[in-house]
């Protein structure tokens, strides 16, 4: 049954990768169109209340989103005949109807009589990897992204920017505006934690980890202006396997393959854990395995 990783029912095995996203250029994330009172900015950034102060944070359903937009032009790439829905609210797998009667409600049909089997077979089937991995509508998904918060002290900046005519290239009169960032050099807590993913599909995470670390996912707004280049450094890789208690991971499905970790790990508190290096060299490893498979 190459379907029953995507059952929140049984927990087969977590990995947990975290690093300090650090940002190289300014980024922000907003805190909405109308600022708080106390903002120094028209576009003030998202903050939270933290250990008595009020501080910058990236929400990780930015980060979620991020990953997931991301993910579907990698997968397109892989195999172009594939067509991963947007996981928009009118445009998910979930809501592709067959005989006027949409997934979602199939699906709800077949677990209020108590098949659940049959249900979470009928989800594996019809809905595309993004909707497994990131989650869909009633489903929740195999990766959970935590916010971000601060790890160093982190310096505000304001930039007033000016709105163009596009049709003139002329400046429009008195459409000044005001917008607060985050200096570069911040240091934040990411966290990515994966449960039950098969090998293949923790390669896709790895490559979009890889990605972020390289500066080509760029977080928060005003990208197109430079905003939002940061990098990922000091990773750890924990490995908690409840079926075999090893390092290394099994494949999960037929088309999946085994991937072994064991000389890159230690065991901490009866978790394995991979710093540094070697957990580049791990993330490598995984991405190999969704290199070479075939979604067809």
């Amino acid at each position: 049954m190459s379907f029953y990783w995507t059952s929140g029912r049984v927990l087969i095995r977590e990995v947990v990768f975290e690093a300090d996203l650090k940002n190289i250029s300014p980024v922000r994330i907003g805190a909405g169109r109308e600022p708080p009172l106390e903002a120094s900015a028209d576009l003030a950034i998202l903050r939270i209340r933290r250990e008595g102060k009020e501080e910058a944070y990236i929400p990780g359903s930015s980060i979620k989103g991020l990953f997931r937009s991301h993910a579907e032009p990698v997968l397109r790439m892989k195999n172009p005949r594939i067509a991963p829905c947007s996981g928009l609210s009118k445009d998910n797998c979930m809501m592709v109807r067959e005989n006027y009667e949409s997934l979602h409600d199939r699906i709800q049909t077949l677990q209020r009589m108590g098949k659940t089997t049959e249900a979470m077979k009928l989800f594996f089937e019809k809905t595309c990897l993004l909707c497994k991995i990131f989650g869909a509508p009633s489903y929740a998904g195999r990766v959970i992204f935590q916010d971000a918060y601060l790890k160093s002290e982190a310096s505000y900046g304001v930039r007033t920017g000016i709105a163009i005519d596009r049709r003139t290239g002329a400046v429009f009169r008195g459409q000044f505006y005001q917008v607060e960032y985050v200096e570069p050099d911040a240091c934040f807590g990411f966290t990515l934690r994966a449960r039950n993913l098969p090998n293949y599909a923790l390669g896709l995470l790895s490559k979009l980890v890889f990605m972020m670390r390289d500066g080509e996912l760029k977080v928060g707004g005003f990208k197109t202006r430079g905003f939002g280049t940061v990098t990922l450094e000091n990773p750890t890789l924990t490995i908690i396997n409840y079926r075999n208690n090893g390092a290394d991971l099994e494949k999960l499905e037929d088309i999946d393959a085994d991937v072994g970790l064991s000389d890159l790990a230690s065991k901490t508190d009866g978790k394995w854990v991979i710093s540094g290096d070697n957990a580049w060299s791990a993330l490598k490893r995984l991405m190999e395995v969704w290199n070479s498979v075939n979604l067809s």
